[in-house]
């Protein structure tokens, strides 16, 4: 008899608005709380969760992504316990934490070079390291298992699943990093596997968010180490 194939659902989002989101302040490790407004995305999201099977919930272990991790699911009616997780923290962001990154001229000199850590802080490419290592040895198990996993974490930590799951290439050391995308507060984007396999992507819109591009479908550019 012909096995079937093993479906699985992986959901990440950022999580809700911060004041230091709100004040484009870049905020990194500093553990700073949701805003009124980003307790209300959170809580939109139970809404675009809600029929969605979910077995496993990881978040960041700093306060802004597991309490929107927690307000979600309960708005969703979910009885699910958060684990937290180190590994997909917000990048460190050394020296450049809680300086404004729009007019910041320090900041705006030093671009975003992958490989190029912030003084006192974190590369992209470092990031990428760590959200890989915690995707093939927690995330990918689970889903080739048939589990429907969500992970609630940060705008840096998104971009580097568009990386691990190829969505966007890895650039070489000392390259422009490739990904421009904008990364809403509390949006989800929900990947549908096959067999442990990313077959294809779709943004969903929080009418709470902030306006951004949504409901846009995809395929993975490219694959690697089986996804």
């Amino acid at each position: 008899m012909k096995k079937g194939k093993t479906r699985a659902t992986l959901v990440i989002l950022r999580h809700g608005q911060t004041p230091y989101n709100a004040a484009n302040l870049m905020t990194g490790r500093r553990d700073v709380p949701l805003t009124p407004k980003g307790e209300a995305q959170a809580a939109a999201v139970g809404a675009l969760i809600r029929d969605m099977p979910i077995d496993k919930v990881y978040s960041s272990s700093l306060s802004r992504a597991f309490n929107t991790a927690a307000l979600a699911l309960q708005a969703a009616g979910k009885n699910l316990p958060v684990e937290k997780r180190d590994e997909i923290v917000e990048a460190d962001n050394g020296d450049f934490t809680g300086r404004n990154h729009k007019t910041d001229p320090e900041i705006i000199a030093f671009g975003r070079i992958y490989g190029k850590r912030m003084p006192g802080g974190e590369s992209d490419k470092d990031v990428v390291a760590r959200v890989r290592a915690f995707y093939e040895a927690e995330v990918l198990p689970r889903l080739l298992r048939g589990e429907n996993v969500m992970i609630v974490a940060h705008s840096g930590v998104l971009r580097a699943f568009d990386i691990v799951l190829g969505i966007d290439p890895e650039p070489a050391d000392g390259e422009p990093r490739n990904s421009t995308r904008r990364v809403p507060n509390a949006a989800p984007a929900v990947y549908d596997y096959e067999d442990g396999a990313m077959k294809g992507f779709r943004y969903v819109e929080n009418p709470k968010a902030l306006p951004h591009a949504a409901n846009k479908n995809g395929k993975p550019a490219q694959k690697r180490n089986g996804l």
